[in-house]
C-alpha cells in the first residue's frame, strides 16, 4: 500500500499524505465548526483533544492513510481525505473540506475522482464505501454524481447529546467495474 503515500494531483489540488499527528492537528480545529462537526459526525458536541483523537481515523501508512488537500500555489490545506483499508478487498473513504470559501466549487468531486483512480490503479481493491448523515444532502449529490450506490441505510444509528436529533447514516459503495464503465467527460 506504499502507493497511497504517494501525492496525488488533480487539476487544482495536490493531495498531499500526511502523518497522524499533523491529521489530528489539522481535523482537531474542526470541531470548533458546529456545522463541518454535525455534518461530518452527526453532532456538534464538543470534543476533548483525547476523545476526537479516539474519534478520528488515524493514519499509519498501512491501512488508514490520511491526504491533506492543497490547493496549487497555496502552502495551507482546505481539507482532508482518509482512505481506510478493510477486509475484503476494500476501503473506506472520508473527506471534510474544512475551508468554507471552497464549499460549493466541486472540491469533493475533483478529489475523490483522483483519490479513487489512484486507488484502482494501484491496489487490489474492489469496493469504496462510505457514510453520509442522511441529511448532508451535499454529500449525498457528490456520491452519487461519482457513482457511488445507496445499498443500504442505518436507522436511528446516532442521536446529536445537542440538539437530541437522531440520525439516520446512508452507506454508499463504488465498486471497480463501475468505475471502469464510467466516462467523465465533462458535459
Amino acid at each position: 500500500m506504499k502507493k497511497l503515500q504517494n501525492i496525488i494531483v488533480t487539476e487544482r489540488f495536490r493531495l498531499e499524505p500526511i502523518s497522524r499527528w499533523r491529521a489530528f492537528c489539522l481535523s482537531y480545529a474542526w470541531t470548533k465548526d458546529v456545522e463541518l462537526i454535525r455534518s461530518y459526525t452527526g453532532s456538534a458536541a464538543r470534543r476533548s483533544p483525547w476523545k476526537w483523537y479516539r474519534e478520528m481515523v488515524r493514519p499509519n501508512n498501512r491501512t488508514k492513510f490520511a491526504h491533506a488537500i492543497m490547493p496549487h500555489g497555496q502552502e495551507d490545506p482546505i481539507g482532508l481525505h482518509f482512505i481506510e483499508m478493510r477486509p475484503y478487498r476494500s476501503a473506506y473513504l472520508a473527506i471534510a473540506i474544512s475551508d468554507r470559501h471552497w464549499w460549493g466549487k466541486n472540491v469533493v468531486q475533483e478529489v475523490r475522482k483522483g483519490i479513487i483512480a489512484h486507488i484502482f490503479e494501484n491496489t487490489p481493491v474492489d469496493r469504496l464505501c462510505t457514510y453520509v448523515r442522511s441529511r448532508n444532502f451535499p454529500s449525498i449529490f457528490n456520491n452519487r454524481k461519482l457513482g457511488f450506490s445507496h445499498v443500504g441505510t442505518l436507522h436511528r444509528a446516532k442521536q446529536d447529546p445537542v440538539s437530541g436529533e437522531v440520525h439516520d447514516f446512508l452507506i454508499f459503495e463504488l465498486f471497480r467495474d463501475e468505475w471502469e464503465r464510467r466516462t467523465w467527460e465533462e458535459s
